[in-house]
């Protein structure tokens, strides 16, 4: 399949690239044909309309540049300009998951820690045999975290989702909601970074937390996550061109032994989850980390 597509179009590294992102966005995103199509041509116009910024406001230079009739480079510009003024929307698409979910498991341990030897479970009216046992339900691999009742955990996820929209301008800021509340619980407990334990001990849900880490779960999950990923790594690598400070790109070429792979990956996501933790403080410069490891084709 992937060779007969590579005779289909010019194999070059860039229409690689714009083949995967229709495959990604209309056949693993669920994206419409017409969407993508209409997302493709706002990208475009905005190429041109940044393009004719840059060069000072010059039609004729902008058309030869994209070889454009200058009359299309002028309603286009026109029209970029009148979405801008009057605050439009324009035909883009989205990846509709909330990308900060992967804050969570840390929040959690942060406002809900739990000291060596104490109890988990904090609900009035259980024995410590009861606590034990509901405690004992949780993998062993669980974060040493309390567990929570339902309100604690609305509170938390409200919580995350208002440090989220602090990074944001107001005019893209959404309130907190029920409908949002339950879209994030949703992704928490069917990516497995949350346990939901209904106990015959106790009346309501409790939750626990269940990895330290967050990570979609099953293709339709990741597909969103995905795509995210590469429009960070694009980004990243945009200010790397420009010569921007503060900026790495790292590409390592080597081979291991099939029976060592996965525990050198282990090892590889252990290493770096110490590397940010051993650098990390509070209000200083944001930073990401974005890497992905795999079998590489062949040169």
């Amino acid at each position: 399949m992937k060779n007969d597509l590579l005779r289909a179009v010019d194999s070059s590294p860039a229409d690689w690239i714009l083949l995967n992102l229709a495959l990604s966005t209309m056949k693993m995103g669920g994206h419409r044909y017409g969407a993508f199509l209409d997302a493709a041509t706002t990208a475009a116009k905005l190429a041109i309309y940044s393009t004719f910024v840059e060069q000072g406001n010059n039609i004729r230079k902008t058309g030869f540049l994209y070889h454009v009739e200058p009359k299309r480079v002028k309603a286009i510009v026109q029209e970029i300009q009148v979405a801008l003024a009057e605050g439009q929307s324009l035909k883009v698409l989205n990846s509709k998951e909330p990308y900060y979910l992967i804050a969570l498991p840390f929040l959690w341990q942060e406002h809900f820690p739990c000291a060596p030897g104490a109890a988990r479970v904090r609900l009035q009216g259980l024995t410590p045999g009861e606590r034990k046992t509901i405690e004992e339900s949780l993998p062993s691999s669980a974060p040493k975290a309390r567990i929570l009742d339902q309100v604690e955990f609305a509170e938390l996820m409200e919580l995350l989702h208002q440090m989220s929209q602090e990074e944001l301008p107001s005019s893209q800021r959404m309130p907190f909601s029920d409908a949002l509340m339950l879209h994030i619980k949703f992704r928490l407990l069917h990516s497995g970074t949350v346990i939901q334990i209904d106990s015959p001990l106790v009346d309501i849900p409790l939750y626990a937390l269940a990895s330290e880490s967050y990570s979609p779960k099953g293709e339709q999950e990741r597909v969103f996550a995905m795509i995210d990923d590469v429009a960070r790594f694009f980004s990243l690598l945009q200010a790397w061109v420009r010569e921007d400070e503060g900026v790495l790109r790292g590409v390592e070429v080597f081979d291991v032994a099939p029976q060592d792979r996965k525990v050198a990956l282990e090892e590889l996501d252990a290493m770096l989850r110490a590397w940010a933790d051993k650098y990390h403080q509070d209000g200083g410069l944001p930073m990401v980390l974005q890497f992905a490891a795999g079998r590489r084709e062949h040169d």
